[in-house]
């Protein structure tokens, strides 16, 4: 079961007091194609991430101990409304949490473009929760978008490689670009390096083979 515990928290950009519910334990019973863990009881995601109430500043609880100054400028100037336009006050949901914090560490100086695409890859995973298919796809394409660009520009440890090449092929399939998708997942599933997992190659065969198939349903049915 997932347990939650109270923790109380000082907002680093505005000094707002505030507690905020955090992950005590969880008992995992497995995981979905884009790692997606499942759970015993309620979804563990959404509570991994904080946000101040006040100037909706969200992170990590590990990174409310101080704060770059860029970052606190971007929060005081921004309003956030097309993110929190749905929300409930005090009721925030995982994906927005999550949503608000890559915004917060897209101005962090430490913060990775793989860090930012685990970030959109987590709200994806709340959306799906929450049956939010829209925010779902768009998240998605958001991780899609920084994780190759971290490919690119030589970001990624030799170590994560594959398995990035394998988030991608398979995010791409699940927003139904089944080309791309496939193009992705066979470069995860021919990896060749000292770094290579046969479970992800596997994996990455067992997705292609899906995303083929996609592809040639949709084939059928466009003649």
């Amino acid at each position: 079961m997932t347990k939650l515990l109270v923790i109380e928290l000082v907002c680093p950009v505005c000094g707002t007091h505030f507690s905020s519910r955090a992950v005590r334990s969880v008992t995992t019973v497995g995981q979905d194609t884009d790692f997606c863990p499942r759970v015993v009881g309620e979804n563990p995601v959404a509570h991994y991430v904080h946000v101040c109430p006040r100037c909706h500043f969200a992170a990590f609880e590990g990174d409310f101990d101080q704060v770059q100054p860029q970052v606190r400028e971007f929060v005081l100037s921004t309003a956030f409304d097309d993110v929190l336009e749905a929300e409930a006050p005090g009721a925030l949901l995982g994906s927005t949490k999550y949503l608000l914090a890559a915004r917060c560490y897209e101005h962090d100086a430490r913060a990775t473009r793989v860090h930012l695409a685990d970030l959109y890859l987590r709200a994806s995973w709340c959306a799906r929760a929450e049956g939010d298919i829209e925010r779902e796809r768009a998240c998605q394409l958001e991780a899609i978008l920084r994780f190759e660009e971290a490919i690119a520009e030589g970001e990624v440890h030799p170590e994560r490689q594959q398995t990035i090449l394998y988030l991608i092929g398979e995010l791409y399939r699940r927003v139904g670009r089944y080309e791309l998708a496939e193009t992705m997942l066979k470069r995860a599933a021919d990896y060749q390096a000292e770094h290579r997992d046969p479970d992800i190659a596997d994996l990455a065969r067992q997705q292609c083979r899906a995303a083929m198939l996609h592809r040639c349903n949709n084939m059928v049915i466009d003649l």
